[in-house]
């Protein structure tokens, strides 16, 4: 008698129990539901992969009745939601949202709403008064379902969030004010997001972790951002040149026609008078094209001119993006030729070709932060570097390819090595197509009497061709 009555107290307890739990959850509507459920003969039974269409659909319904841009399902949160479900607790959703933050760094802000019951039907109805909440910003969402007590009971989460799309010059130029993007650092791989202005018209990127540089980036005439190496897009004048010029006579005679032709203006943002011009007066970079047709620029301007005609006639050369001096920020090039570095000038006086301007004698108060030539761009290899005027070191410089190392093209971030071999074609074919839009032009083999000191004679605006004239001779 005694165990029966222990019997009846021990199952009096559990029912008492479990209608306290059933108060309190709210859950006496959602079992007279799956009751109604059990009970029901026809139609077909409601799963939990029809619950997460019908909340899908009562979130964007609710959106678009208050005029807000429906979200879009992410196949990878409901990835990573279905591995790690089972494992989060939800009785602390701040904890929940900041795992959440951290296994999907892509997503700048998260909500989670969590709910259960043991009805799926009347767990839909519990989401009603989150899914109305105004959240403008949001762009995706994922739903992971899950069953507890047995089976007896359903338990959801909804997790919407701003996903951050990858940062390219291209999603800067048609982005809105100060809108945040996402980039994995090049050096160490950290994911991290970045708010950039497209009103600023030249900026570095750097990781938030190792403090490096891996991306610079600057809009041109029309708006337009570009990684920097994007501007050398093979120019060169129609100038003819003696055939038997030595190269260093050559680098000087290109010099002086840039710095001759080029009047330098100084950036429509820079500082004059002690006073910054108006904001939307922030400079734009030119093409080499466009500066020979201007004839003028400022020193990064007539640096990309003085480069890009110097690639196409084979020398090696970079452009240098940092510091002179006390002066604050600047560009200049550095041509190597057999084995010697020459610091080249383009907005200074005029070239000078009985003082070679060697890089290791004249370059003590130049210290750049990033090079870049046609094809890459240089960053420092170490964040707190020593400048010690060697500009072609890869012990000092680190080589980036904007383009595939940050992942834009998806065959040359993940492919094949086939795969990457087309994609970087493909690449290179769109930079010719760049050059071509710009006005590339062929030099001409013509020969022309050879002597040791040549340039170039002032250049007619529009003028088709560029001749090198002759020096008269003094003897």
């Amino acid at each position: 008698m005694s165990s029966r009555l222990l019997t009846f107290a021990i199952t009096a307890a559990i029912l008492l129990a479990g209608t306290l739990v059933v108060l309190r959850e709210g859950w006496l509507s959602g079992w007279q539901m799956r009751i109604k459920e059990m009970l029901a003969t026809s139609g077909p039974p409601y799963t939990p992969a029809r619950f997460r269409i019908d909340l899908v659909d009562q979130v964007n319904y609710a959106r678009t009745a208050d005029r807000m841009a429906p979200l879009k399902v992410d196949p990878e949160m409901e990835a990573w939601l279905t591995k790690h479900y089972p494992t989060l607790d939800l009785a602390d959703l701040d904890k929940v949202t900041a795992k959440v933050q951290e296994g999907m760094p892509r997503y700048f802000r998260v909500s989670v709403c969590s709910a259960s019951s043991p009805s799926l039907r009347e767990l839909l109805q519990r989401f009603h008064e989150y899914v109305h909440r105004e959240q403008p910003e949001m762009t995706h969402l994922a739903v992971a379902v899950r069953t507890k007590a047995a089976g007896l009971v359903h338990e959801a989460m909804l997790v919407v969030g701003q996903r951050l799309q990858d940062f390219t010059p291209e999603a800067l130029t048609n982005a809105k004010e100060n809108t945040p993007f996402f980039s994995v650092c090049v050096h160490c791989k950290q994911p991290h997001f970045m708010s950039l202005s497209n009103q600023q018209r030249s900026m570095a990127l750097e990781c938030p972790k190792c403090r490096k540089k891996y991306a610079v980036i600057a809009a041109d005439t029309k708006g337009r951002f570009r990684y920097v190496n994007e501007f050398l897009t093979g120019y060169s004048p129609p100038a003819t040149f003696p055939k038997n010029e030595s190269r260093v006579q050559q680098l000087f005679t290109i010099w002086s026609a840039v710095h001759t032709n080029c009047r330098y203006t100084n950036d429509p943002g820079a500082k004059a008078n002690g006073k910054y011009a108006k904001k939307e007066q922030l400079d734009s970079w030119q093409f080499a094209d466009e500066t020979q047709r201007l004839q003028k620029g400022d020193c990064e301007d007539s640096s990309i001119y003085l480069a890009d005609w110097l690639m196409s006639r084979g020398f090696q050369v970079r452009v240098a993006l940092g510091r002179y001096g006390d002066m604050g920020g600047h560009a200049w090039c550095v041509v190597k030729i057999e084995d010697r570095e020459y610091l080249i000038e383009s907005t200074e006086g005029k070239p000078d070709p009985s003082n070679p301007p060697l890089a290791s004698q004249v370059g003590s108060r130049y210290v750049p932060e990033v090079l870049f030539d046609r094809y890459a761009m240089y960053v420092p290899s170490s964040s707190n570097r020593t400048w010690k005027g060697d500009y072609w070191s890869p012990k000092s410089w680190v080589r980036i390819e904007p383009r595939s190392e940050l992942g834009h093209d998806p065959l040359l971030a993940r492919g094949t090595e086939d795969e990457k071999a087309k994609a970087k074609q493909i690449v290179q074919s769109s930079s010719a197509a760049e050059a071509s839009r710009v006005g590339h032009a062929t030099s001409s083999n013509t020969a022309v009497p050879t002597t040791t000191n040549l340039s170039l004679g002032d250049i007619p605006r529009g003028a088709k061709e560029w001749r090198i004239s002759r020096v008269p001779s003094h003897d």
